[in-house]
């Protein structure tokens, strides 16, 4: 027997975009750490994530937006986590 929850596709938007939000949430407390030294990429980190909670807060129904919503913000997180490579890779290579 299968027991496994079903899901709608609108409730697994729904779950999918909440553990991304989660995610992110917690991944914006330790964010900065990394970027210290890199002023204009943490700017671009804050942007990315302000970007982030516009788009979450543009609800209009799970289908207003035909998911791009959810992809822009998918695309966002990972800017975000390609921003903190990009400051870890300057932070092993300086001269």
């Amino acid at each position: 027997m299968n027991k496994l929850p079903k899901f709608h596709s609108r409730g697994l938007r729904r779950a999918v975009a909440a553990a991304t939000l989660l995610g992110l949430g917690l991944a914006a407390g330790v964010a900065y750490a990394d970027l210290d030294d890199h002023p204009h990429l943490v700017a671009a980190d804050r942007e990315a994530y302000q970007a982030m909670m516009q788009l979450r807060a543009a609800s209009n129904g799970p289908a207003a937006f035909g998911g791009h919503r959810d992809r822009a913000m998918r695309l966002l997180a990972q800017a975000r986590r390609e921003i903190r490579e990009s400051a870890r890779f300057a932070d092993h290579h300086r001269d």
